[in-house]
């Protein structure tokens, strides 16, 4: 038994490594090919190359359909599977090889959400800003307590944004003359977009004297900043928490939640990451019916194709219920988790069918 295990986690293994390398390579090739007239050549090259561990993970689920399904119609095509039948070994025994391959693939799909993803977020972000949008003096950190936006002359402190409102909960304003010296700063317990500048409230600011080099400090109830940034501009904060890991985008839901902002959007983002994680397993449960009902009869074609039809139709809903837990029509883990749980069962009534 040792030997055909490692017959068959050597042939499965082999398969994943390049359904998933095909695929990506595809994902990569598509990509320039959208962005044609976007960037030129070498920024799309920069830009998906930054995104590839992102399509790594993007494909890892049908990669692994893809490699279950050829492993196992291979082995009944060439009437490996009825050899091992003969001499007691089954198809559960066969799934407990490769199953374990998969467990662990999709914990590196984790893993890569939680530790490379965000780097390589991190780089594409700057590169975007400061090479493509000739944005040299942006700059920004969505952490907890860390968010940090710097434009021109000024360099501004966020506590929280809230995207949906256009309001922000604790705003310092840090003003610069053109040697970058500090000229002044004002701190506010929020602001409000008026439509033509940016409403401080309750706060105060502090000017240090041009002569002296002393500051002096004066409190105000509500006072205007005329600067050229709206809320549209600090909407990009929401974008850039993909930079951020599991823990820091945790804390990032937390602070919002308690300044009172709806931070259903992050929470998606948050349990999708989780779930995104899982679906190589559940696609692997999916394929093995397709893999091992027809694969004698040649028909591996017709059983890729219903597999994958399959696949799309799960990536439709998943979509769907992302998007609908986005806007707060499901609750984030019923969003991020329900087509997983759905699809789940569905394989598992499939291989129950087949009496596996």
């Amino acid at each position: 038994m040792q030997i055909l295990a490692r017959y068959i986690a050597s042939a499965y293994f082999r398969n994943l490594v390049l359904a998933n390398l095909g695929l990506t390579l595809l994902f990569f090739f598509q990509s320039l090919i959208t962005q044609i007239n976007e960037f030129s050549l070498a920024q799309k090259v920069i830009m998906n190359l930054y995104d590839l561990p992102g399509m790594w993970v993007m494909v890892a689920p049908p990669a692994v359909l893809m490699a279950t399904v050829l492993t196992l119609s291979s082995l009944s095509k060439t009437n490996e599977l009825v050899a091992c039948y003969s001499i007691g070994i089954g198809i559960r025994q066969i799934v407990s090889v490769i199953f374990p391959i998969v467990f662990v693939f999709s914990c590196i799909s984790l893993v890569m959400q939680d530790r490379i993803l965000p780097a390589f977020n991190g780089k594409k972000s700057v590169f975007y800003w400061r090479e493509i949008k000739k944005r040299q003096d942006f700059f920004l950190d969505p952490k907890q307590e860390k968010i940090w936006y710097r434009s021109n002359r000024y360099i501004y402190h966020l506590r929280n944004f809230d995207p949906v409102k256009g309001r922000i909960l604790g705003i310092g304003v840090y003003e610069f003359d053109d040697a970058f010296n500090l000229k002044g700063e004002m701190q506010a317990e929020e602001a409000i977009y008026s439509g033509d500048f940016w409403e401080l409230r309750n706060g105060r600011k502090t000017v240090f004297d041009a002569s002296t080099g002393f500051p002096v400090t004066e409190s105000f109830s509500k006072r205007e900043l005329r600067i050229k940034e709206t809320p549209k501009d600090f909407k990009m904060i929401e974008r850039e928490v993909d930079r951020l890991r599991i823990k820091d985008l945790l804390r990032f839901i937390q602070s919002n939640r308690a300044s009172g902002i709806d931070s259903k959007g992050l929470e998606v983002k948050l349990q999708s990451r989780f779930s995104l994680s899982f679906i190589p397993m559940i696609m692997f449960l999916l394929a093995i019916p397709f893999a091992i009902s027809r694969g004698r009869e040649g028909r591996m074609g017709r059983d890729l194709t219903i597999a994958f039809a399959i696949t799309f139709f799960y990536w439709l809903s998943y979509s769907i219920a992302i998007s609908l837990g986005q806007n707060g029509a499901l609750p984030p883990a019923v969003a991020a988790w329900s087509p997983s749980v759905i699809f789940g069962f569905l394989a598992l009534y499939l291989l129950r069918r087949l009496k596996v």
